[in-house]
């Protein structure tokens, strides 16, 4: 496959409050037989100075091997930003990726959060392809886990993340989010699941196009911390009937939220429709893969409702709106961001 440099994910999803920056590194787990996690940090950073050119390197993201992207929005390790923001851990879906959300890791971490992700090994893209892929249950395990290592590394340090980083992160201010099985992750993380305690320092959960069926109604009914699920009203995947409706019923936290989208599909929070994007720019890319991409695009928008980038956009939104109220950021803020939500067309806002 013919490598190239050139390829870009644009324009950040909207303007930044803050500079990002991105730092990669690995986390050993010496307690589960030395359990290796890729791991990426998106947080605010120091704006460099203009012809600071080392300081304002994009971050790159290789995508597969040859094949790297310029970041939208992130730089490449510049200093932390002084001051504490809120931790959000962010757990990828089924066959995903630590950076498969990269859009939505930086847009929130320009709006001012420290955002922290994993590949979850045992249910990456590859681990797939080749036939290495855990069984359900030991996923769980070892997902519900990963959360607790990750929480642990940030908030009590690790040598591999950076002190400036480490003493920006809120202790008080900690939120799990995931995308399809990864809202099962931030669920049985905050409720305990498989042997695994339940972690007592979470304040809220977020889980995008969630996919809960493998949740019994007593974790669901142990989760009190207020939560938001994010629904897709043409999910193929995990649809309301299957995977959204019971955690509403059950989900004990104050507030819960729950945002419906119409006509929007299971990806709608993924880079998949980026990737595809991306994928007309490599006439070398394999046909299997294209057809991949191209099959999964049509999952990302919600066709005659709004684009990709716009869905991104508006659940980046309803999210920030959510952890001000939650977490007491900016109450006012978030009550005037979810009347505008409300007014959306083809989005439904619930609350209690």
């Amino acid at each position: 496959m013919t490598s190239s440099t050139s390829l870009s994910a644009g324009r950040p999803l909207e303007p930044p409050h803050h500079v990002v920056g991105r730092h990669s590194t690995l986390l050993v787990d010496p307690e589960r037989d030395g359990r290796l996690l890729g791991v990426d940090v998106w947080y605010p950073a120091i704006d460099p100075a203009d012809d600071d050119v080392t300081a304002r390197r994009p971050s790159v993201y290789e995508l597969l091997p040859g094949v790297s992207f310029e970041s939208a929005g992130a730089l490449h390790d510049p200093p932390a930003r002084a001051g504490t923001f809120p931790l959000i851990v962010f757990s990828h879906g089924r066959t995903g990726m630590r950076f498969a959300y990269s859009l939505v890791c930086e847009a929130l971490a320009a709006r001012g959060a420290i955002v922290v992700s994993c590949d979850h090994p045992g249910d990456v893209l590859t681990d797939w392809l080749l036939g290495r892929h855990a069984d359900d249950r030991t996923n769980e395990m070892n997902r519900v886990a990963d959360a607790r290592l990750l929480i642990h590394a940030l908030v009590h340090g690790h040598p591999s993340i950076g002190v400036g980083v480490l003493n920006a992160v809120d202790h008080d201010r900690i939120v799990l989010m995931g995308h399809s099985y990864g809202a099962y992750t931030a669920l049985a993380t905050v409720a305990g699941a498989r042997g695994v305690p339940a972690h007592d320092r979470v304040r809220a959960i977020v889980g995008f196009q969630p996919y809960t069926r493998s949740t019994s109604d007593s974790l669901l009914g142990r989760v009190a911390v207020p939560a938001l699920l994010v629904v897709s009203g043409a999910d193929r995947v995990t649809p309301a009937a299957t995977d959204g409706d019971r955690p509403w019923a059950l989900l004990r936290g104050t507030p819960t939220w729950r945002l419906d989208l119409d006509g929007a599909g299971h990806q709608a929070i993924s880079d998949i429709a980026l990737y595809a994007e991306l994928a007309r720019q490599l006439p070398d890319l394999p046909e299997i893969v294209r057809q991949y991409l191209a099959a999964s695009e049509a999952d990302a928008g919600a066709p005659g409702v709004m684009g990709w980038r716009e869905l991104m956009r508006l659940q980046v939104a309803a999210a920030w709106a959510f952890l001000d109220e939650v977490l007491d950021l900016d109450p006012d803020r978030g009550a005037a961001a979810r009347a505008e939500l409300e007014r959306l067309p083809g989005v439904t806002l619930r609350r209690r």
